[in-house]
């Protein structure tokens, strides 16, 4: 389509024909292009490079979206186009024409709302409140699909802000032996003492000595026999894990319930008996429920 852009508005385009069209790339052009639910599914399945079996096929959307939540000033925070899908995923589209000061820094703080947001609305969600008490506490923790996209009219750098995710698993198997600082530390942090070599570097060995049981505080140690895990939403977290493995595994062995003994699980792991007890006794009365 040829554009000989012979208009006197810097938002209108005219082609050979003499039609003329509107700019897609600014705010209120950009949201007449994008309301259209299938437009909206179209784009993001694109983008995200969705499969069949993956892609998106029912959507809800909004434009200029409040997230009411708390800001850091009296602004409200505003998404140009938020998503959400029948599977419960959230997504938000931002279109920017200029950079601005801290901008990677908007970047996240929005991306930070939109998750919250998103918990929030599956929270409340049919799929949600249609769970039992014990699956939903189960899945406490669990937070939706949340993509956030940003297309930028401007080169743009890094975000400042990183997520390192060390697969401890995959970087054993890896990784024979310890032949750097950081094969000493994260087999350390993974594997325990034994699996480590001893070593004359103060600073290692000063480490090794740390975890010395005769070197050790005894208020640690009495510490480690009371609760191994620190505070309550990471032994709740350990419960909810083992549960839904336990559902999982009495569902493959043809169980009524659906519910193996995640007690068992909790054992091998080494927890304390009082907190197996409690365990036993928390399941017994969500399973009542």
């Amino acid at each position: 389509m040829a554009n000989e852009n012979n208009t006197t508005k810097p938002y209108i385009v005219k082609n050979a024909d003499g039609v003329e069209y509107l700019l897609p790339y600014y705010p209120a052009t950009f949201r007449a292009l994008l309301d259209d639910k299938d437009t909206i599914r179209d784009l993001l399945n694109g983008i995200l490079e969705l499969d069949r079996d993956h892609e998106i096929v029912d959507l809800s959307y909004a434009f200029e979206k409040y997230i009411d939540v708390f800001m850091p000033g009296d602004e409200p925070m505003r998404l140009d186009v938020w998503v959400s899908t029948r599977d419960n995923r959230f997504m938000n589209i931002e279109l920017q024409n200029r950079e601005h000061p801290f901008f990677l820094d908007r970047m996240q703080l929005y991306n930070a709302y939109l998750t919250i947001r998103g918990k929030h609305d599956y929270n409340r969600s049919e799929q949600f409140l249609a769970m039992s008490e014990k699956e939903k506490m189960a899945h406490y923790y669990e937070v939706p699909e949340t993509v956030s996209i940003w297309l930028c009219r401007f080169p743009i750098l890094e975000p400042k802000n990183k997520y390192i995710i060390v697969d401890l698993v995959k970087f054993l198997k890896l990784r024979k032996g310890v032949n750097s600082r950081e094969d000493f530390w994260l087999r350390l942090i993974s594997r325990g003492p034994l699996e480590v070599p001893e070593s004359e570097d103060p600073l290692l060995k000063n480490a090794l000595d740390r975890l010395r049981v005769s070197n050790a505080d005894p208020e640690l140690l009495k510490k480690m026999e009371q609760f191994m895990f620190d505070g309550m939403h990471a032994y709740d977290a350990v419960i909810a894990e083992n549960f839904l493995k336990g559902k999982t595994e009495g569902k493959s062995e043809g169980k009524t319930e659906g519910y193996a003994d995640a007690i068992s699980v909790m054992q091998a792991m080494g927890l304390p008996p009082e907190k197996i007890a409690e365990a036993k006794a928390r399941l017994e009365a969500l399973k009542s429920k």
